[in-house]
């Protein structure tokens, strides 16, 4: 009884220095099976310790603690040759004392490599068997081989399946953190993972390049570092909100860039688990500048006059419905329009060619620049006809406004290739009504109040 209470005692002390190594930190796991392949060869007293992997009829060596230049990792065996195609075949514990005097003499393990004394177990990973450990010496043991040591060989073989299979999941889940590294890095958009009070978490490259930050300068920050204004800023903060209900959320909008360069991205924004109870949004950023200032220009040639680059007729005619709407909306509302025409600009043509009165066209769009509103609505509607809209002003408001710009008209001179140019304008107002049916009556009654200032003489304003 003594006997075995100290057999049991030296197996948990064995068994201890198992889960110690097993919790060293800096050991790799092949260095960490090898030090335990060492532990029991300690235990039982044989010179080898093998964990094989076993796939068909290959029997290869995963680790190996022997003496020197015996064995070697990754050294390849037929199995038929190992006493571990009989472990395998008894699907447990296999323990031969002295093989000489065993029911397995003549065994090819003992024929081809000498060896005598053996005990090995099967090792499961994930419920499927992965190979052996098994133990082994030229030299026949002095001990018995009995139930405590097959008990104890279970024990370790499910020590080392175990211990494999965390390690197997550690792999894959570092394999799998390499993956999401590497596509997060090097991934074609800027992407940027931001948690609850958008502190920055991660970037990426092109982020930082995007934006002009160096990832030291961006992590731990909050995202408000590249806004432009505060009202951008709030727009984040919103569609983190939206993000969290609805898991997706595309929008556009101005950054600023390091060097104070505004830019114009497109966000993707889709909700991601942070920890157990808190939530992120991981952001795909591309930089689309250059396709909007395309956009732009596109658009500008759409709704400009190529010379005056003050709107075309198409788009100042939506504009007017856009005012004529406004005032059905509300009969308390005011507005104006104002048409001009120059007078004899057919003679400007005539005698100083038609690259004069391309000058003497934008020179006039000038004097309506500078004299409108940032609300007020320019235009070349024809040849030599521009309007203008006058949101929220009255027809007495905009007749003061007419005058002016018709003084300042003839009271400047443009000179053409040494040649002083005068120019004067004839001038059509009228305002808006709520009777108004559409553009196309607004525009008459100005276009015959333009008219009857031709007829009057020119260089004057009519209503």
């Amino acid at each position: 009884m003594g006997n075995k209470l100290k057999i049991i005692e030296r197996q948990n002390v064995t068994l201890q220095r198992l889960n110690e190594i097993a919790s060293i930190s800096n050991m790799s796991p092949k260095e960490t099976l090898r030090e335990a392949l060492a532990i029991g060869k300690e235990h039982f007293g044989l010179e080898f310790g093998i964990v094989s992997h076993i796939v068909g009829e290959d029997y290869t060596v995963d680790v190996q603690s022997s003496p020197p230049d015996t064995l070697h990792d990754e050294q390849l065996f037929a199995l038929g040759s190992t006493y571990c195609k009989t472990t395998l075949e008894l699907n447990d514990i296999l323990a031969i004392k002295d093989v000489t005097t065993s029911k397995y003499v003549g065994h090819p393990c003992h024929r081809d490599f000498d060896l005598v004394s053996y005990i090995g177990a099967p090792v499961r990973v994930n419920s499927k068997i992965y190979g052996t450990i098994n133990f082994s010496s030229p030299k026949a043991r002095q001990l018995e081989y009995d139930s405590t040591d097959d008990e104890f060989m279970r024990l370790l073989a499910r020590w080392a399946g175990s211990f494999m299979e965390r390690q197997i999941a550690l792999d894959e889940l570092s394999l799998a953190k390499k993956r999401f590294e590497m596509i997060f890095e090097n991934n074609a958009s800027g992407i940027m993972l931001v948690d609850e009070s958008c502190q920055i978490v991660m970037v990426n490259k092109r982020l930082c390049d995007i934006v002009g930050f160096s990832k030291e300068e961006l992590i731990g920050q909050n995202s408000r570092t590249f806004h432009i204004a505060s009202t951008t800023y709030e727009t984040m903060t919103d569609n983190f909100a939206k993000i969290k209900n609805d898991s997706y959320e595309k929008i556009e909008y101005q950054l600023k860039r390091k060097d104070s360069r505004q830019i114009w991205c497109e966000f993707f924004g889709s909700s991601i688990e942070l920890t157990k109870n808190t939530q992120g949004v991981i952001w795909s950023i591309l930089d689309i500048t250059t396709q909007k200032e395309l956009q732009n220009r596109l658009e500008a040639q759409a709704t400009t006059d190529y010379l005056t680059e003050l709107y075309n007729r198409r788009h100042f005619a939506e504009r007017l419905e856009e005012e004529l709407s406004r005032i059905k909306r509300n009969k308390n509302a005011t507005a104006s329009l104002m048409m001009f025409d120059l007078d004899r600009f057919k003679q400007i043509n005539d005698t100083l060619g038609h690259l004069a009165g391309d000058e003497v066209l934008k020179k006039f769009a000038d004097i309506l620049r500078d004299n409108s509103r940032k609300t007020d609505i320019a235009g070349r509607i024809g040849g030599e006809e521009f309007a203008l809209i006058l949101p929220n002003t009255e027809i007495q408001n905009a007749l003061i406004l007419a005058n002016k710009i018709k003084d300042e008209v003839s009271n400047q001179s443009i000179v053409i290739d040494g040649i002083s140019v005068n120019v004067t304008v004839s001038i059509g107002l009228t305002d808006l009504t709520f009777d108004d049916m559409n553009c196309d009556s607004a525009f008459a009654r100005a276009d015959n109040a333009l008219y009857r200032a031709k007829e009057n003489g020119r260089n004057r304003v009519e209503l």
